[in-house]
């Protein structure tokens, strides 16, 4: 196997121009390990914000620089550590490994634990089964916590964009009556199946509803116009979670945030859902050496879709 490997870092917390090509010695998996060589990644709005110094992943790594960002990962299996059940060389495996303070998938290889994974089928491999993991994860427990009935609409904010997209087919595929809240035409292939509602239309009229707010700061709080006294919103943005929720109290709201963990049964369902054509996702690829402009286009609002990244492209 090579000495070293490729991967894309941050030596300091800043503009995307931080994150530049590195070199690191080959990792040695541990005995509860799996050494993966990644085929592809996904960059998440904590990508983001931790490259630019902000928030927890970024407040727990100031002395751990250079770091490779990253959590979503689809590769192959390279090693597996003498302790390691269930996998073998050789298997194509999905996941969100280390988050949220140990990131390290914007690079040709990865560790990961088998409790972060799942097997994929390895005649239907698609570089953007990485891009399920974190959105999807992350979708799939706002909706759980949201405790909406099932004879009760489900309202999705945001549902133009990456999370926003998943959770209203997540909802749907869960058997909820889902309206999409969005200033937008949905992502191809989702355009026609969902009931669609504007800003403006949610905020005129506030009734008792459930809302997944996928967008959180002004756009959040501006939602909450929308819900009458006892109404329900999980909202998923960490850096306004605190705010909205508080200001759904005062209103007589209930209000939760989430904070996505890992679960290999939820992210099965989110495959097997993919895999059946339930779920679809808006996505591009870029070479990982293409990470900084990536970024940079995310910041500025000029991509709506999933970017996947491409470390042996």
């Amino acid at each position: 196997m090579q000495s070293d490997y490729q991967a894309m870092a941050i030596h300091a917390f800043g503009e995307p121009g931080v994150l530049k090509p590195i070199s690191l010695p080959m990792l040695q998996p541990q005995k509860d390990e799996m050494l993966i060589k990644v085929r592809s990644t996904a960059i998440n709005p904590i990508d983001v914000k931790t490259r630019a110094g902000i928030g927890f992943a970024a407040e727990q790594n100031k002395g751990n620089l250079p770091l490779v960002l990253g959590y979503d990962l689809f590769g192959e299996v390279e090693q597996c550590g003498s302790d390691v059940t269930g996998f073998k060389q050789g298997d194509f495996v999905i996941g969100m490994i280390g988050f949220a303070t140990q990131p390290g998938t914007y690079a040709q290889y990865a560790k990961a634990r088998s409790n972060e994974l799942i097997k994929v089928d390895n005649t239907n491999i698609e570089p953007q089964l990485s891009g399920l993991c974190l959105a999807g994860l992350t979708a799939f427990q706002a909706i759980s916590s949201l405790d909406c009935p099932k004879n009760q609409p489900l309202y999705v904010n945001g549902a133009n964009g990456t999370v926003g997209s998943l959770a209203i087919q997540i909802a749907a595929n869960m058997g909820y009556q889902v309206i999409a809240v969005t200033r937008s035409e949905l992502p191809a292939g989702l355009a026609g199946k969902f009931v669609q509602m504007d800003y403006d239309e949610f905020v005129s009229n506030p009734s008792k509803r459930y809302l997944i707010d996928v967008v959180g700061l002004e756009v959040g709080m501006r939602c909450l116009q929308g819900l009458s006294v006892q109404s329900s919103i999980v909202t998923i943005p960490t850096l306004s979670q605190a705010q909205i929720i508080a200001a759904a109290k005062l209103q007589g709201v209930n209000g939760k945030g989430v904070l996505v963990v890992k679960n290999k049964a939820q992210l099965q369902r989110i495959y097997s859902w993919y895999q059946q054509g339930k779920l679809v996702l808006a996505h591009k690829t870029m070479p990982l050496s293409a990470a900084g402009f990536a970024h940079q286009q995310i910041e500025q609002n000029n991509s709506k879709e999933k970017v996947i990244l491409l470390p042996w492209s």
